[in-house]
């Protein structure tokens, strides 16, 4: 009885040994673990109720990072809208500098301002129909294929073009100030969506997106904050820069025989296109400053990750040294286990007895 129960005690114990030799390999791992990735191995366990403190933290620095991701996005669309308004400024300021001196009375360049108006619309248009991702720049909420409509296209909805529209309302001529007067005031009523002749007015024939008046894109930024960044191709400044555009487009100033015609008529075509490119620079500048908004919030956001992820370092790193001296001591008793269970296999059944 004394024999069975001596034998059942040293199986007993040779489990024992090789249970905690394993249990201390395991913590060594663990601890090894540890030391290499800085940060323990069972966080929930090492801060108890404070694993709800890092669960936020985390939930909060990703919620972050996503929004700043779809800031970058957003800032990539607004970079392509504030530079397609500095390529139509530059495409304007072409007319302009022609136009400018032919103003009062035709000179030796006069007849080159048709040609450079037409120029100056057709890059207008071009920029204003530019897209980013998919997506029309200028044309509001709605997403049509073209914002506006081509010098000489034939817009579906109202079976005219924009060429079509200015012939009708110069169909009378501008042979003195009194029809130069009649045909300014058509324009005026036709860009301002006034005009009661169908097919005449600009969001008609000439532009296809949203409406003025309706609701603009807009973007949450981070924390609450929003940013309206809808640039429409008809807006005020979109509206007169295309009106002055298209009479000197339509209209071969040097045809105009009038003094007094000619110079009511080239007055009012350069005052659009001036005030056009200012409201241009304008809404650029605009853009500009929702820009400098969103990457405020993003340094923002970027900065308060840069503070969460220390707090979490805090809270489930794990400090070198500790885990360093852990290892040590966890290798020395590991050692000295293995020592004794070598040390008890070499036994001979007389050390037994």
């Amino acid at each position: 009885m004394i024999s069975l129960f001596r034998s059942y005690s040293s199986l007993h114990a040779a489990f024992e040994r090789r249970q905690s030799a394993a249990d201390i390999s395991t913590r060594l791992q663990q601890s090894q673990k540890e030391l290499a990735t800085g940060i323990k191995s069972d966080v929930f366990a090492s801060i108890g109720v404070r694993a709800a403190e890092t669960l936020d933290l985390r939930a909060s620095s990703s919620r972050d990072a996503a929004q700043v991701v779809a800031n970058k996005l957003l800032l990539g669309r607004m970079e392509s809208m504030s530079d397609a308004l500095g390529t139509m400024r530059d495409a304007v300021s072409t007319t302009l500098e022609l136009a400018i001196p032919n103003r009062d009375a035709p000179l030796g360049t006069s007849n080159g301002v048709q040609a450079a108006a037409r120029t100056s619309l057709e890059s207008l248009i071009a920029q204003a129909n530019a897209s980013h991702g998919g997506a029309p720049l200028f044309s509001g909420v709605e997403q049509p294929g073209r914002t506006l409509q081509g010098w000489a296209e034939v817009n579906p909805d109202t079976g005219l073009s924009p060429a079509d529209v200015m012939q009708q309302i110069l169909a009378g001529g501008l042979s003195d100030t009194a029809s130069v007067n009649a045909a300014l005031a058509d324009l005026e009523a036709a860009f301002g969506n006034a005009s009661g002749t169908a097919g005449w007015n600009y969001d008609a024939t000439f532009y296809n997106g949203a409406p003025e008046t309706g609701p603009r894109p807009t973007a949450g930024i981070g924390d609450g904050a929003t940013v309206e960044f809808g640039v429409q191709a008809n807006d005020r400044a979109f509206r007169d820069t295309m009106m002055g555009l298209a009479m000197l487009a339509a209209v071969d100033p040097g045809s105009i025989q009038d003094d007094a015609a000619y110079k009511a008529w080239m007055n009012a075509a350069v005052s659009k296109i001036s005030g056009g490119s200012a409201g241009l620079l304008e809404l650029e500048t605009r853009v500009g400053a929702q820009q400098a908004r969103i990457e405020t919030a993003n340094t923002r956001m970027e900065d308060r990750a840069d503070i969460y992820a220390g707090r979490i370092v805090d809270l489930e790193g794990v400090d070198e040294y500790e885990a360093a001296t852990r290892i040590k001591l966890l290798e020395t008793q590991l050692q000295a286990s293995y020592a004794v269970t070598a040390r008890l296999s070499q036994l001979s059944f007389l050390n037994y007895m």
